[in-house]
């Protein structure tokens, strides 16, 4: 599953967060020659580049100025096109195990996060894609 939007096979994942810094972060670590990283500031304008682009992976704040992370998940997992988009939550809230079940991202980080461990949990993601396995790191 890669993206072909400008850059032909290289897996093209959306970080949706408020905050630039993390944003930069999550660029600089995951973008290389495999890895494009596309970036919006809210919900309606990562919705946006979801309909734009041949995204694989979608990071998603679950505080955002517009929208709920958790609103934007509950509608890409009925959403027939964007069902199996994996998808990894950043938040710095603790969350319950039920809170998880429910909405069912594809991975969950608490911030702040080691970059490795993102990076690890991007390609273990990546790696199941559809098969939607639930990969959880609480860092507090």
């Amino acid at each position: 599953m890669k993206a072909v939007s400008g850059n032909v096979n290289k897996r093209l994942i959306l970080v949706v967060d408020d905050d630039p810094g993390i944003s930069r972060l999550l660029r600089y670590n995951l973008e290389d020659r495999d890895t494009r990283v596309i970036a919006a500031v809210n919900g309606l304008e990562g919705m946006r580049l979801l309909t734009e682009e041949k995204i694989d992976l979608l990071i998603l704040d679950i505080k955002l100025p517009d929208f709920s992370g958790w609103g934007i998940l509950s509608l890409l997992r009925i959403s027939g096109v964007y069902r199996r988009l994996p998808v990894i939550m950043i938040s710095v809230e603790s969350l319950e195990t039920e809170i998880i079940t429910t909405y069912r991202p594809d991975g969950y980080l608490q911030k702040p996060f080691d970059v490795r461990q993102l990076l690890a949990m991007v390609e273990k993601v990546a790696s199941v894609g559809s098969k939607r396995q639930h990969i959880v790191n609480n860092t507090a």
